[in-house]
Order: C-alpha cells, then sequence, then structure tokens
C-alpha cells in the first residue's frame, strides 16, 4: 500500500524559491501561517523579513547557498501580516540538478530564544555572584577593608612599582591600644563598634590610592606610594590624633603607629620595620607613632 503523505503535516516552514528573485513556487501551511498570508499570495521570500533581515539574506544567506549549495542555522526574522517580529531559524539549499530552485526549511526559534536569553541571564547571574564571592574573599567581613590576603597581595604589587619608578613607599601598620581591656570591660560587641569606626576614621583620612586593610585582631596597616616620607609621617601622626580626638561609644580609643619609609626595601622587610617600629611606639608609652626611613632613592645619573 502506498504511503500517502503531504507537506502540510511538517512542523516547519518548507518552501522552494527561485534563485534570482527568490519568488516563491510553493510553501506549506505553517510556512503560511507564520507569515499570516494566503497561501495564494504572490509573495518574494524576501518580503516575509524584517528589513536587517533581508540584509543578511542578501549579503551573507544567498552568496553562502552560491557558493557552497546550503546553509544551515541562520538565524532571520520575519515580520508578519499582523506586525508581530518572530525569530526563526533558516536552512536551505540548491541541489546541484536544480540549480535555478532554493529549497527553503523554516523553524520557529521562540523557544530557543528563550532558552537562550534565560542561559544569559543565569550566566550573568553566576558571574555577578562570583564577582561578590571574589570581593567577600578579599574582603574583612566587620570592616569592609581588605583582609590580610588581599592586603598583602596589593601592597606587593604596589611596592614593587615604587621600587621600579623609584618614587618611594611607606609602611604602616597600625595597634589599638589596649584592645583587650576594650573587650573584657565592654563587650566584644562593643570591640566591634570600635573597631569598624576605627577602620571609618582612617577610610576618611587615607589618600585614594593608599592601601588600607584590617590584617588581624586590632591590627590595620596601610601602604602608600609618596616622593618623600613627609607625606606619610603627616598621615600617621593625623591617623593617631583623630582616632584619640573621636569619643568611640563614650570611650577613648587611641592608636599606636609603626611607620616604615623606604625606596628599594620588599614588601616583607618593611612589613618586618614597621611591625619593630610599632611595638617601639607601643614601648614608649602608646597612643603615638614610631617612624624611620630605610634609605634613600638611587640615583640614576650615578649608575
Amino acid at each position: 500500500m502506498k504511503n500517502e503523505f503531504s507537506l502540510n503535516e511538517f512542523p516547519c516552514g518548507l518552501v522552494v524559491t527561485t534563485t534570482t528573485d527568490h519568488q516563491i513556487i510553493t510553501a506549506n501551511r505553517y510556512f503560511y501561517n507564520i507569515c499570516q498570508q494566503q497561501p495564494n499570495s504572490e509573495l518574494s521570500i524576501n518580503s516575509v523579513f524584517t528589513p536587517a533581515s533581508k540584509i543578511m539574506l542578501e549579503s551573507f544567506l544567498v552568496p553562502l547557498l552560491i557558493a557552497k549549495k546550503s546553509c544551515e542555522e541562520v538565524q532571520l526574522t520575519i515580520i508578519n501580516g499582523a506586525q508581530e517580529r518572530l525569530p526563526v531559524l533558516v536552512n536551505a539549499q540548491i541541489l546541484p540538478q536544480q540549480p535555478s530552485l532554493i529549497y527553503w526549511a523554516i523553524t520557529v526559534a521562540k523557544q530557543r530564544d528563550s532558552l537562550y536569553q534565560e542561559l544569559v541571564d543565569l550566566r550573568n547571574d553566576l558571574e555577578e555572584k562570583a564577582e561578590k564571592l571574589e570581593t567577600l574573599s578579599q574582603t574583612d567581613e566587620l570592616t569592609g577593608l581588605l583582609n590580610r590576603r588581599a592586603f598583602l597581595s596589593q601592597a606587593d604589587t604596589l611596592i614593587k612599582r615604587a621600587i621600579k619608578k623609584q618614587t618611594g613607599c611607606s609602611f604602616m601598620m597600625i595597634d589599638i591600644d589596649n584592645f583587650k581591656d576594650i573587650n573584657d570591660q565592654h563587650g566584644h560587641d562593643m570591640g566591634d563598634r570600635v573597631l569598624r569606626k576605627v577602620a571609618s576614621i582612617f577610610t576618611k583620612h587615607c589618600p585614594q590610592d593608599a592601601i588600607l586593610a584590617r590584617i588581624g585582631g586590632e591590627e590595620f596597616a596601610l601602604v602608600m606610594r609618596h616622593q618623600t616620607s613627609d607625606s606619610a609621617f603627616t598621615l600617621a601622626k593625623k591617623l593617631v590624633i583623630e582616632v584619640n580626638h573621636e569619643k568611640i561609644h563614650d570611650l577613648v580609643v587611641t592608636v599606636s603607629i609603626g611607620l616604615a619609609s623606604a625606596y628599594n626595601i620588599a614588601l616583607e622587610q618593611l612589613f618586618k620595620c614597621a611591625d619593630v617600629l610599632l611595638y617601639q611606639a607601643k614601648n614608649n608609652g602608646k597612643n603615638q607613632l614610631a617612624s624611620q626611613s630605610i634609605d634613600q632613592p638611587i640615583n640614576k645619573d650615578l649608575e
């Protein structure tokens, strides 16, 4: 028994056009339905596409067909009788034995577009979450400053650039005085408030390009580039005074600072020197700074 079938039963648009002017010779019901056109309409396949898709058709798809005899999954946009835009996927081919005809298969790509948009949204969401996680991994949760790991990485980069350009840099180790007493006498909640307030004071007065972090407990660190060590000394002195002058939740809070300035010293040595100077400031009575300029810039003219 001979099988009977109709092109109208295919779940995609099937169209045959001429190669030269793309006049429709025959098309199935699916194609006319998505175009919202009558089967008896005299149509060129060009006429059902948006202006942008027509340009794509003439400048890319048809030349590809002529050269390669086929094309696959080209996305175009149909504009139907109700002036609605409909994304479609187009496959087409020219048979060697019928070079004057183009055979088209056209499928509505609404779900594909929707899925693609969902994937784009998902990717954007994942990228945003990854950025947030990266920020969290570098940030001290309590104060919002950089944490120790992020600080050491960024400080190392800054110091290497300063050495290369001979601009000089300064490293401050900062410690809140008698912080254990604050926690013991007023509770850890008060200690957290003090840490946040001190961090905000530092942030307010630090240069924009300085790198500031809470590196552990009640310890903070700051590194900055400069032309001379005077600017760093002035800043360190100001930080000591500002914290001392501002009552923090009815408490008088003070800080001690060790400040090491250099032109040709790597991060590790500069860190150690600032730490030694911090303990010197502590031993000298706290609420003060101890500073030292370790070396001088290299005179390039004498090299």
